[in-house]
């Protein structure tokens, strides 16, 4: 690394540092300024960029596409609130049962999709996405579950009993903080190489023993695992589950707007929970939604998302927004390959001299292959 590349690095560390530090800044003040709705959805928004991660996942990394990960957050909010009321779990560690029932799951979903084209992925996440709403509503009823467990902060945060809001902000983006950085980092290094490897040349990567199927199988567990435990920390703020929370258009908003904004850094799934969240609240609040016509369609949430879907197309090629403000390198610092050069002549020469060798005997099979059979003409004449 050169002088001016350290210094180039040393600088974005610093940037990096000083713009997490404003982010934790403005999350404190806004936890503690803000509404409790405010602060509500804003926790839901957190925990929702964990599902969008596992999106960024499967599509940046494997290539893959999971029209059903609002299923995959509907089983983690099951599995994290029952784990509480079924089985007597503490509140605080509930969001790990969403975690394993989502890995779970999306290994069950991937066994036998994986061993079909990538389209059967898609298909079946599809109809996971569809028909879990109905299955939840079999198992828990037309009426909503509550949590059977409060969260009452500790005397040493200094928050109040009437403030629990802010508690629950807290845990949502404690766990959601190191989740996307285990991940991330673990995307980083050659894992994430492996997993890059068999989405571009997967004949190649298998030609060098990289087994591309278990790669796969684990990426979607991993991303099914994700929004697992997104359910399971949306069912901190939301103290109760219903069916009515994961609808099957919950899937096809989550794929579109994982699309719109894409990215390869597992932060760019933020921009997405926050539309997802705070779109349809900003469309009440302007009392858009009961406006009908041609006002109503356009001022309407599948419009909207109509148009950023055309707007991506369009203005970054399909690529997503994030995409934009990645890092690229400028073309004065792109260097030509430079040109092999034989490092040993004699070598070169030798195997300039089988190549030739080939081509004539290839030439000489050619000319065994047709030539006449005397034999079998003499004894026609006989």
């Amino acid at each position: 690394m050169t002088v001016q590349e350290s210094r180039i690095s040393s600088v974005k560390r610093a940037a990096w540092i000083i713009a997490s530090a404003a982010f934790i800044a403005v999350c404190l003040r806004v936890a503690f300024w803000a509404t409790p709705k405010i602060v509500t959805d804003l926790s839901n928004v957190v925990a929702l960029s964990l599902a969008f991660a596992g999106l960024v996942l499967l599509t940046h990394y494997l290539g893959l596409l999971s029209l059903g990960q609002g299923a995959f957050v509907g089983v983690g909010a099951y599995a994290a609130l029952h784990a509480v009321n079924d089985f007597g779990a503490p509140v605080l560690w509930m969001p790990l049962a969403g975690l394993v029932a989502g890995t779970l799951v999306g290994a069950v979903v991937a066994i036998p999709s994986l061993r079909l084209p990538k389209a059967y992925l898609a298909l079946l996440t599809l109809s996971l996405g569809v028909a879990y709403p109905i299955i939840l509503r079999q198992i828990d009823g037309n009426l909503p579950v509550t949590l059977d467990g409060e969260f009452v902060a500790p005397s040493w945060t200094g928050i109040a009993e009437n403030d629990e809001h802010i508690w629950e902000f807290f845990i949502v983006a404690a766990y959601a903080a190191v989740t996307l950085f285990l991940v991330q980092g673990l995307l980083r290094g050659p894992i994430g190489r492996a997993f890059i490897a068999s989405r571009d040349q997967p004949e190649a990567a298998r030609a060098f023993g990289i087994p591309v199927y278990r790669l796969r199988l684990y990426g979607v567990a991993l991303s099914g695992g994700m929004a697992g435990l997104a359910g399971g920390l949306l069912m901190i703020p939301t103290n109760f589950n219903d069916y009515t929370h994961f609808p099957e258009e919950l899937s096809i908003k989550m794929f579109a707007l994982a699309m719109a904004f894409g990215g390869s850094r597992l932060i760019s799934a933020v921009p997405g929970a926050i539309v997802l969240i705070f779109l349809p609240v900003w469309l009440i609040d302007r009392n858009w939604v009961v406006e009908y016509g041609w006002v109503g369609l356009v001022k309407s949430e599948g419009f909207i998302y109509a148009a950023l879907l055309l707007a991506t197309a369009y203005l970054t090629k399909g690529k997503g927004f994030m995409h934009l403000f990645e890092r690229r390198q400028p073309k004065s610092e792109v260097q030509p390959e430079p040109e092999v050069q034989p490092s040993n002549r004699q070598v070169t020469s030798v195997v300039r001299g089988l190549v030739d060798l080939d081509e004539q005997l290839v030439h000489l099979e050619g000319l065994v292959g047709d030539r006449p059979d005397i034999r079998s003409r003499q004894e026609t004449k006989d």
